[in-house]
């Protein structure tokens, strides 16, 4: 006992050395839930006791929640290799995720809609200037539970169209005693063949004090994956007469290989001070910091194989070369001559940075009313630096296959690695810088009714005032001395030399090429830049800066009711909330004059100067809600919902200036004007519950979006001497999201034996959409929705060995649009979508308990190794292809 006392002691001082930089850094962010079910004692019970306890008590949250929620606690997340928040949501039903380098995206889909209000211990979270929280910037250890709330209560903070997203991390008061626990793992990446640590700690205790009692909490996690990405990207089509004799050929405009490799390191620390003075008071101080740092390299080699009037000798096609897939007019094979090609190289890295103080409490009376309050402020931090220098370079021949497992190319006649092949081509740097932060305190009074019509009325108020600045730097020039030996000291042969040949078979790529130094343009950029003879230095744009800010005051009504009909008890609640908005948007926009080509008499527009723009947009909002629930039996219950919902437009989206990209003609801008997304749903869910671990459900929604937005585009806009498509938002017409969700879980306790250690988890979701944006004629459903995904998982857990296996699965979905492509001569390339095929994730793990205390782990990532693919209306239009790194993970988790 006094070696353990000693080990304990040892253990705070080391986490309180280690903890108190960044926690001086990040001092508190508050958690008043969302809603208060009291099961937060609980989370430590699902720590200690596995999978089984783990599923109950998810399982339980979802049978006495007051509205539709699914949750996953902390063993989920801590028994398969889920390393960010957003890997962790796609076990949930009706969530889809993205991919990103192999591992969730940071954005999800609730329902198929992006618009998700994401909070942390029920306080709005975000992300720079973005509204919602980068959900890779968490690491998985910190958690203690995920709560999805699809249907709203009026005491949730609004802002979630789509759903709300709750991550709840830990306070002392949920452990009933002192603990050490923590984990150590190395990954290794297959692609990258890099190892990286993954390590995590927390450590609490609570003590009984003349003046109360008292916990202290801190936990921290920190995260290094090294990683590779083979990204093929097949031109877009266009068509053709010049290929094949008499025939049009709808043809792609070459190849782009782009090979990604990249660290990232995420840090997370979290701490926890709860006081609790008397019986009936509580009040804590909390603090979480994060920070997410992404170094990439890209290493890429682009072909554009359409002709160049201006160039006749280029791009020449080799008669007799070219065939198309049967039945179709679509390019298979085919050659040119004298072939123009660019290698790019480039270095891209990201900071998320994320700070979160907090204060709050708790009180209640002996009569049913209960107070709770919460003050916090937030600080976010965002910048992304792009770099880029080209080589370009000119190969006698460039052939073109499209008919391989993934379309692949060679070029011949050059040495790829002989840098007097090569002319030195333009110098890049894009830079966005976000700040974002937010001062926001609430009160919430509960008042509970021991019998009658009305168990419990509650009312509460939230003040929110958000800022969010942006200052974007742009920097594109061509060299003035353009011979490659001015940057010789600065470029490198690629360093990878098997680009795709662990994702399929029979192609053929360049292994070997030069490319600008990454690390060169993060450490030498003005050196390579003044070896160049450019004179002209990155400069923040004043076209894409905005300052934007809004105050927000919002206070709901509600009352839960209870009562019988036919003997079958009904309970819920029906509450509105109501939220007044005022913001002020202050930034540049820019002044035109109308031009007039006097030879073909085309009128277009070129940039004469900016001028500030400043806008106060206010309005308030009513949002009212309503649940009700049928217990027809003690394991049958019935789910009834009809509520409004609520996203305001992105920061970016409503920023009146413009974001420019000049090497690829191409800008943004926002709309001051946008009015926020609004929707009114239904939903009604079915459950039975047949054991403590065993359930199913069938639940259904419908939502009348009341305004969606769309794309307006301007072409050929003169800025700065460079023509540019500007795309903007605006409002637009209605539309649905409807479907349906069934999902299972269920550990077979009644076979004999080691097989009673079985179980399974498993959900289906269906859901259909319709926008008001128009592709030939017919409304398009939502980008980046699946109509079908599933999940599946087999569990084992006896004997102390607890083992999963996790596949997810969605079906193809819509990209983007393509806009077509006109040749004169040639039939026409009609608009048409752009389809992400339908594709499948598989992840495993098996962890041994040696004692109690101390457990061996093993896990698997991407283990089929997923190649995602994309094309252009039909599969024969390829656009791109996407492998990652299988990951592997072994190592341990301890608790005393």
């Amino acid at each position: 006992m006094k070696a353990e006392t000693l080990l304990r002691a040892s253990a705070w001082t080391l986490a309180l050395a280690l903890a108190a930089p960044g926690l001086a850094q990040a001092q508190d962010a508050a958690a008043v839930d969302p809603v208060t079910d009291g099961s937060q004692a609980a989370e430590q019970e699902i720590v200690v006791t596995g999978i089984r306890a783990s599923l109950s008590s998810a399982q339980s949250l979802k049978r006495n929640a007051d509205t539709v929620v699914d949750s996953i606690v902390a063993e989920d997340i801590g028994k398969l290799p889920d390393v960010n928040v957003s890997e962790a949501l796609q076990r949930i039903t009706g969530i889809q995720v993205q991919r990103d380098v192999g591992e969730g995206a940071g954005r999800v889909q609730i329902r198929g809609l992006s618009g998700v209000e994401t909070t942390i211990n029920g306080r709005d979270a975000f992300t720079g200037v973005d509204r919602n929280f980068n959900l890779q910037n968490l690491p998985a250890e910190l958690l203690s539970r995920l709560d999805v709330y699809k249907a709203p209560t009026a005491n949730l903070v609004e802002g979630g169209i789509g759903g709300t997203i709750d991550i709840r991390t830990r306070r002392p008061f949920d452990f009933d005693d002192s603990i050490v626990t923590g984990s150590a793992r190395a990954r290794y990446a297959d692609l990258a063949k890099k190892w990286d640590p993954m390590v995590s700690m927390l450590m609490s205790d609570r003590w009984d004090t003349p003046i109360g009692e008292i916990g202290l909490m801190v936990a921290g996690a920190y995260q290094q994956r090294s990683y590779r990405q083979d990204y093929n990207i097949t031109g877009a089509p266009a068509p053709r007469t010049d290929l094949i004799a008499g025939q049009t050929v709808n043809s792609p405009n070459g190849s782009y290989q782009v090979q990604v490799l990249g660290q990232r390191r995420r840090v997370g620390l979290n701490g926890a001070l709860q006081w609790q003075p008397s019986a009936n008071l509580m009040l804590y101080l909390e603090g979480q910091y994060s920070r997410f740092r992404t170094e990439q390299d890209q290493n890429g080699l682009l072909i554009q194989s359409n002709r160049n009037a201006a160039q006749p000798t280029q791009r020449v096609p080799v008669a007799g070369s070219f065939t198309t897939f049967a039945g179709t007019n679509d390019l298979a094979t085919g050659s040119y001559l004298n072939q123009p090609f660019t290698l790019l190289g480039v270095s891209r890295d990201l900071l998320d940075e994320n700070q979160t103080y907090a204060f709050g409490g708790e009180w209640h009376n002996d009569g049913g009313l209960k107070a709770s309050f919460d003050l916090s402020y937030d600080k976010s931090y965002s910048e992304l630096d792009y770099r880029e220098l080209d080589l370009l370079g000119v190969a006698p021949r460039y052939n073109q296959n499209l008919t391989t497992e993934v379309p692949s190319y060679s070029l011949e006649g050059i040495d790829l690695t002989n840098l007097a092949n090569f002319t030195a081509g333009s110098l890049t740097q894009n830079v966005n810088q976000s700040y974002g932060k937010q001062y926001a305190g609430r009160l919430d009074l509960t008042y509970d009714l021991p019998e009658g019509f009305l168990s419990q009325i509650a009312g509460g108020v939230r003040y929110a005032d958000r800022s969010a600045i942006f200052y974007p730097t742009r920097f594109f020039q061509s060299p003035v001395r353009n011979s490659s030996a001015n940057v010789a000291d600065f470029i490198v042969r690629n360093p990878v030399n098997d680009f795709f040949q662990s994702g399929a078979d029979g192609v053929s790529f360049p292994q070997n090429f030069l490319v600008a130094n990454p690390d060169a343009l993060r450490t030498n950029f003005d050196t390579i830049r003044t070896s160049l003879g450019i004179t002209a230095l990155p400069a923040i744009t004043p076209l894409g800066i905005f300052d934007i800010t809004e105050k927000t005051l919002a206070a709901y009504a509600m009352a839960k009711y209870r009562f019988e009909i036919g003997g079958v008890p009904i309970d819920g609640n029906v509450g509105l909330r109501m939220v007044n908005f005022r913001g002020t948007l202050t930034g540049n926009t820019p002044t035109f004059e109308t031009v007039t080509d006097p030879v073909t008499g085309a009128v277009s527009r070129r940039q004469t100067g900016f001028s500030p723009i400043n806008e106060t947009p206010k309005r308030t909002d009513w949002l009212p809600s309503f649940n009700l629930r049928a217990r027809f039996t003690d394991e049958l219950q019935l789910r009834l919902g009809a509520s409004r919902v609520l996203t305001r437009p992105g920061f970016s989206s409503l920023t009146p200036s413009l974001t420019l990209v000049p090497a690829q003609g191409a800008g943004s801008g926002g709309n001051p004007f946008l009015t926020p997304f609004t929707a009114d749903q239904v939903d009604a869910s079915l459950e039975y519950y047949f054991s403590r671990t065993g359930s199913v459900s069938i639940a259904g929604f419908y939502k009348w979006v009341n305004a969606f937005t769309s794309t307006s585009v301007e072409t050929n806009v003169d800025i700065g001497g460079i023509l540019y498509n500007i795309t903007r938002p605006v409002n637009s017409g209605k539309g649905f999201v409807r479907g349906f969700e069934v999902g299972g879980q269920t550990f077979f306790d009644f076979l004999p034996g080691a097989l009673s250690g079985f179980g399974a988890q498993a959900n289906y979701t269906f859901v259909d959409s319709e926008t008001p944006t128009l592709l030939n004629g017919d409304p398009t459903p939502l980008t980046s929705l699946s109509k079908h995904s599933y999940n599946v998982s087999a569990l084992y857990e006896k004997y102390g060995l607890s083992a999963r296996v996790a596949y997810n699965w969605r079906s193809k979905f819509l990209e983007g649009i393509f806009a077509g492509a006109t040749v004169a001569g040639a039939t026409a390339i009609p608009p048409g979508p752009i389809y992400r095929k339908g594709y499948g994730w598989l992840d495993a793990s098996i962890n041994y308990d040696v004692s109690p205390a101390f457990t061996l782990t093993l896990e698997g990532s991407n283990l089929l190794r997923t190649r995602r693919a994309s094309y252009y209306t039909f599969e024969t239009r390829f656009n791109d292809q996407t492998i990652d790194d299988r990951q592997f993970m072994a190592g341990f988790r301890f608790k005393f």
